[in-house]
């Protein structure tokens, strides 16, 4: 038997993260919930924990930390946070899997994530909220297999795109 995966979610709100959330307890990880602001998933985190009683989930105020002791580390903030949290957690984000989301195609596009990360496995991921898609785009193939794997009970893929 492998031992749990654990995934870092650093989100700009808790109404971002508790699908992703769920979904991820469903699958068996354990879900580590970080933020910069001492209350900002207090109430999520509880709901996840009363929600699901198997299931391993923390709140950590420190962000490097928190990436710190996880495999996987998921960003859904605002692009002009992107920079900031990257300068966060560079150094514990080695060789790890960096899952980013994004709403705007500019966004998605932009390599800086990459270049700020460049020993981190990023992987950006543009979801369209009209569209019934997603489109993902990284530079290691196991790692964006691997991440779709992770995010296949979220939304529907219909476009993977490898470097």
């Amino acid at each position: 038997m492998s031992a749990k995966k654990t995934i870092a979610i650093i989100a700009s709100s808790a109404k971002k993260t508790i699908a992703v959330a769920n979904k991820i307890l469903l699958n068996n990880f354990r879900l580590l919930l970080l933020s910069k602001y001492p209350h900002q998933f207090m109430k999520l985190s509880k709901a996840i924990r009363e929600g699901q009683i198997d299931s391993e989930t923390e709140l950590i105020h420190c962000v490097k930390d928190g990436c710190w002791e996880a495999d996987i580390i998921m960003i859904d903030i605002p692009h002009d946070e992107e920079k900031e949290i990257a300068e966060l957690i560079k150094e514990v984000a080695t060789q790890k899997m960096v899952i980013s989301f994004s709403e705007n195609e500019n966004d998605f596009k932009n390599e800086e994530l990459f270049n700020l990360l460049k020993y981190a496995k990023v992987i950006k991921i543009l979801s369209n909220s009209d569209a019934n898609y997603i489109s993902v785009f990284g530079k290691n193939k196991g790692a964006v297999l691997e991440a779709l794997s992770i995010i296949k009970n979220i939304k529907t893929v219909n476009e993977i795109i490898y470097n």
